[in-house]
């Protein structure tokens, strides 16, 4: 008679307690919990971790990572990550590497060094479960009627990713080179949110966190002399993150921010093609988080609870704006984007005043004068939106026929050409008057990208032979604007040499200011070539200085110099992405 079906309620013919049900077991803890270190129920058919985690449960016999004394260093870094993400601790009240010496971050001789690396450690892809809801993409209507929700993927953050962050000291001294340089210059990820969450003990931060950190480290972090900046450890661990966040249908802020870091590294470092992917990606994740400001779009994201929040959304989008447009202006590729801002379109807030969190009374629109005083970086997306504009003439408003009268076309590039002149002479007085010129130098260089732009495309047209009276006035027009812009460039490239005179000043300097100091070194190659101009190759030196000086920190400015060079000898000079 079976001991559970006693009619006596005893156990055994002793009269003990009833015993518990006998649950089958595995032999060996599961695969999850090996990995982890973590004491394993070893139920079957998953244990109870597992269940509760609604992941596969594996019961293999596939040897763990190695647990000897080589890992006990690296676990105690992921429990000090741990509980940096869990709130616990508060990084952001840290000393700022720019305050204090940060040992460890370079070597004797003060030259940075490679990060270690220890080979990837068996990412666990294989088990992986998507519960993005598909009717999302199938049928949005349905989607956001019924309300429903986009569930949080349950992702371990991968071991080398880890290993990477390091333990809260290195994490804390990554956030604040981060906030102190590239911040600046491209300040999507509001600083006083992370700071807020991160203090609060009921909050938990996830993968998605630990990701941003990661891509912060990455485009922070500096090129190594032999080491391809596509083989950058933390760059190819920071891909595999993102990789795998998509593979398990995260939708998250904190993912496309990341992304955009890592798609920033490859553009600045010159990884292409993947910056011009990553690109895309970012464009389509903020799609669908609904971050575009679209009614039909579905909000992923859920409600807005403050207008920090609001504001970073909206800055973010503006930021894969930039990036796509940024990534892409030297090619002959260039996407018209069907969502350019419109002029009833806000830009950013203030910068300071998001900074503080202090809700702006009055906000600024697209349509708003550009005289009007705004920060650097709603600065920076009106330089965009006039690349924009610019970018559409050349390449949408051509005339089908070349016969066709050319009278308004010229017309519209002579108002774009006053519009950006105007822009150019704005900003060059706001950022002589600030403190901080360099804040100013990626708005200025594109808006001097924008006008090259508009000028190549006329200063040579079909191969320099103007057939019209209108066709010359027009290329002179351009010629002379080349002429003003190119002297322009030249002050800003000596004025950014003057603002960053030691080499970590380097790191504030934004790699958006590239294109302008190449096409005006194109221009001065162009001139020289023409007429033999001393002081046209005296500026051409000039600038290939600022970008001997660059390359230590953005890789991108490397290949300039070796595109210039290369037309030096094959005695070719300039370049024309207008026709």
């Amino acid at each position: 008679m079976s001991l559970y079906a006693n009619p006596n309620g005893n156990a055994n013919p002793n009269g003990n307690a009833p015993a518990e049900p006998q649950v089958p077991k595995a032999s060996q803890a599961c695969m999850s919990c090996r990995k982890q270190k973590r004491k394993c129920s070893k139920t079957l058919p998953a244990c109870g971790l597992c269940e509760r985690m609604n992941r596969h449960c594996d019961y293999s016999d596939a040897s763990p990572p190695p647990t000897s004394e080589d890992f006990m260093a690296l676990q105690r870094q992921v429990s000090k990550l741990e509980s940096i993400l869990k709130g616990e601790g508060g990084v952001m009240n840290q000393p700022s590497p720019y305050q204090t010496s940060a040992s460890g971050l370079a070597s004797s001789d003060g030259l940075p060094q490679a990060p270690v690396y220890t080979p990837l450690q068996d990412i666990p892809w294989q088990g992986l479960q998507n519960r993005f809801p598909v009717i999302a993409f199938l049928d949005n209507g349905s989607f956001k009627s019924g309300g429903i929700n986009v569930p949080r993927p349950s992702v371990e953050i991968p071991v080398d990713a880890l290993e990477m962050l390091g333990n809260g000291d290195s994490v804390s001294v990554t956030i604040n080179e981060y906030f102190s340089t590239v911040h600046k210059w491209l300040p999507i990820v509001s600083e006083k949110r992370l700071t807020r969450n991160m203090q609060n003990p009921m909050w938990e931060g996830g993968p998605d966190l630990a990701l941003l950190f990661l891509c912060m480290k990455l485009i922070t972090s500096k090129p190594q002399d032999g080491l391809d900046c596509a083989h950058n450890p933390i760059y190819l661990s920071a891909k595999r993150f993102v990789g795998l966040m998509e593979a398990t249908g995260t939708a998250s802020l904190l993912v496309l921010q990341a992304n955009l870091l890592v798609t920033w590294y490859e553009y600045s470092q010159a990884v292409y093609p993947a910056a011009w992917m990553s690109a895309g990606w970012c464009l389509r994740y903020g799609n669908m988080l609904g971050i575009n400001g679209h009614e039909e779009a579905a909000q992923l994201l859920g409600p807005l609870n403050t207008w920090t929040e609001r504001e970073e959304r909206r800055r973010t989008w503006w930021g894969v704006l930039l990036t796509d447009r940024i990534v892409s202006l030297g090619s002959q590729g260039h996407i018209m984007n069907s969502q350019e801002p419109t002029a009833g379109d806000f830009l950013p807030a203030d910068d300071t005043a998001w900074e503080n969190g202090e809700l702006q009374a009055m906000e600024k629109k697209v349509s708003n004068p550009l005289e009007d005083p705004v920060a650097p970086f709603p600065r920076l997306c009106q330089a965009f939106v006039q690349l924009g504009k610019v970018l559409k003439h050349n390449h949408v408003s051509k005339p089908a026929d070349p016969h066709e009268p050319q009278k308004p076309r010229f017309i519209e590039a002579s108002i774009l050409y006053s519009e950006i002149s105007l822009l150019a002479r704005t900003l060059l007085v706001e950022a002589n008057n600030s403190k901080d010129f360099l804040a100013f130098a990626a708005p200025l260089a594109l808006t001097y990208s924008a006008l090259c732009t508009l000028c190549e495309s006329y200063s040579c047209p079909k191969g320099c032979k103007a057939d019209t009276a209108e066709e010359q006035a027009m290329q002179a027009q351009a010629i002379d604007g080349l002429k003003w812009v190119s002297l322009s460039i030249m002050e800003f490239s000596d004025r950014i040499t003057k603002e960053s005179p030691m080499p970590h000043d380097l790191d504030r300097v934004s790699p958006i200011i590239m294109d302008a100091l190449y096409s005006a070194a194109c221009n001065y190659a162009w001139l020289f070539r023409e007429n033999g101009d001393a002081a046209s190759q005296a500026a051409l030196e000039s600038i290939r200085l600022s970008l001997r000086r660059l390359q230590t920190r953005w890789r991108n400015a490397a290949e300039y110099l070796r595109i210039l060079e290369a037309q030096e000898f094959v005695g070719f000079a300039g370049r024309n992405r207008g026709s």
